[in-house]
Order: C-alpha cells, then structure tokens, then sequence
C-alpha cells in the first residue's frame, strides 16, 4: 500500500514538473511573440514616420513653387538639412533635400538624345575632374545603346553573364554592372550623377563646382568654383545672367576658329570643343531627391525617393522609392580637392 502511494506521489511530481515546463515554454513564447508583434509595430510606426515625411517634403516643395516658381537655388528652405524631433514619441527624422537637376544626368547620353556627343565629352570631363577612367564614359555610352552590342563586347564574357540594359537607368546604381565600374569609383561619382528624362536641363543655381568644371574641357576645378562664387547666394536671376558670367562667356562667345584653335587642332574639318547650347541650362527644376531616416524606439526607417514637380501647376508625384538606403546620397565626394588627379 505505501508502496502504491509513493508511485501515485511520484506521478503527480512529475505531472507536475512537466505541466510546469509546459507553462513555462508558452510563456516564454508568449513573450517572444509579443516581443517580435512589438517590435514589427516600432518598424512599422517608423516607416509611417518616414512615408509622413515625404508627404511634408511635398507640401514644401509645392508651397516654394507657390512663393516663386522661376527660380531654384541652394539658399532656399528646402535645400536645408533638418533635424526634427519625435514629440511625444522619443525619437528623430532626419531630412535632406537634393536638386537632382544639379546633377550629370546620365540619360542625356542616351542613342536618341539630340546632344549625346557633347554629353558624353561632358561625361569624360567629370570623371576627369574625380580623378577616374574617362573609358567609364564610353562603356555607359555602349550601356544604353543596343548598336554597342556591349553583350558580346564585354557582358558575355562575365563569369556570370548578363545583358546590358540598353534602356534609359531609373537609378544611379546600374553604373555598378558596366565594364571598370569598381565600388569606389561608384561612391566617387554618386554625388554628381542622376537618371532622369533625356531633355531635362542643368540647374546652373544648384549645380557643384565639380559638375560646372565637367562643361567644357579647359574649364578646371578652380573655374567650377569661381562660377559657384559668382552665382553668389541667391543664384543667377536667368540662364542669361550665367551665360554673359566671367567665367563661361569666353567659351559661349567665341568663333569656331578660335575654338579649333584652343583645341590644338588647325585642320578646317577638325571638330570643335565642346558646343554650348544655352537651352541645355535653367535656373530652376522639376526633379528633387529626398532622404529621410528616422531613429524611433531603437528602430531606424530609411526613405530615399525621387520627386517631379510640375513647372507649370506645382503638382508633385513621386517617381520611385527605396528604403533600402541607409544613409542619405553625399554631396561631395569625400577627399575631393583642387588637388585631383585630371587624366586625359
């Protein structure tokens, strides 16, 4: 009989202890799930906060079209890094607005485009003036255009082949799968590059001393900021004012013969340097890059999109979006200084 009941007592002890571990798993992970439902709540409330400031860059942008929308340059509101905090949530959203009309836009090279000659001599300039490979222009150029056949050239050749686009770029990453294109010269050119539509101007209010330079070959990274200095605060008032400039007036006003002459070259026939267009360029723009990271409740949410505002009635769209960029496009890129290595 005793011996009955020490049986009996052990099975209860071990009932016990295995409905204790039993409970003990489940609240384990009760707590696992709610601590994941929590943190997917933190992600989402953060991508909210994101997506909530696109919506404020676009009534920003909207609200300086309607203030005056003739002009764009970098003294404006939207052109200012801001720092907001996240009240009464603990938190930050930083924001950051780009004029990508003040970029290289690497669609002008496009087989269609009227002025891809000229763009591609541009192209050349500005990984000059960065101290890169100018055959990084040419290799683009074969990117965008089926009649390169850069398949067979370059791309068939891959140990992972692959087909070029031979399509306009939606995003400045794709120079990433042309021929020579390392991942330091990437980071180099990213902040002077754009993909936008082929007849899209140059900002000459918003562009870099480096972008400016890249216009003509005899122009040098010392001229790209003495026309940044001239533009002053407030920019050029007109594509007319920065054409009569110190600076580019001796490029836009002389002779062809003069210009074969600059250009080492004597024989009639020769091609002349680079043809300044004067409707290549504008004083303001209809494309903008925005970046904003949000840090909320140890959480951090990215958003980088690209934005058109329409010259005529101000409306915004957005073009794309990506929330895979950790960090906001650079403005310049680092190390860069009078002192660059100018290939030819």
């Amino acid at each position: 009989m005793k011996r009955q009941q020490g049986v009996a007592l052990l099975m209860v002890l071990m009932i016990f202890a295995f409905v204790s571990l039993l409970a003990t798993a489940m609240i384990d992970r009760e707590s696992t799930d709610i601590q994941r439902a929590s943190t997917l709540l933190d992600i989402q409330r953060a991508r909210a906060y994101a997506q909530g400031a696109e919506d404020a860059v676009r009534t920003g942008l909207y609200l300086d079209w309607k203030q005056d929308g003739s002009i764009d340059h970098l003294n404006e509101e939207w052109a200012q890094e801001r720092t907001l905090p996240l009240d009464p949530d603990p938190g930050r959203v930083l924001l950051k607005i780009a004029d990508a009309q003040g970029r290289f836009n690497l669609n002008s090279m496009q087989p269609t485009a009227s002025s891809n000659d000229v763009q591609l001599q541009r192209f050349r300039n500005l990984l000059n003036q960065l101290g890169l490979d100018p055959l990084l222009a040419s290799y683009w150029q074969r990117w965008l255009s089926a009649d390169s056949q850069a398949d067979e050239l370059y791309l068939s050749r891959e140990q992972h082949p692959y087909r070029a686009a031979y399509r306009a770029c939606t995003h400045t990453s794709e120079l990433m799968l042309i021929e020579g294109m390392t991942r330091e010269a990437y980071k180099r050119l990213e902040p002077y590059v754009a993909c936008l539509p082929i007849t899209v101007t140059l900002n000459v209010n918003t562009a870099s001393a480096v972008v400016l330079a890249a216009l003509d070959e005899r122009l040098s990274l010392a001229d790209g900021q003495a026309l940044v200095a001239e533009r002053g605060e407030k920019g050029f008032a007109s594509v007319d004012d920065f054409w009569g400039s110190s600076v580019v007036t001796r490029f836009t006003q002389e002779p062809d013969s003069e210009r074969r002459s600059n250009n080492g070259n004597n024989d009639d026939n020769a091609p002349s340097t680079t043809r300044w267009d004067k409707a290549a360029f504008d004083v303001k723009s209809e494309y903008f890059e925005m970046f904003a990271r949000v840090e909320f409740a140890g959480r951090i949410a990215t958003l980088e999109a690209l934005l058109q505002r329409t010259n005529s009635d101000g409306s915004l769209s957005t073009l794309y979006r990506n929330f895979s960029r950790r960090e906001a496009r650079p403005q310049e890129a680092p190390g860069l200084s009078l002192s660059v290595n100018n290939r030819n």
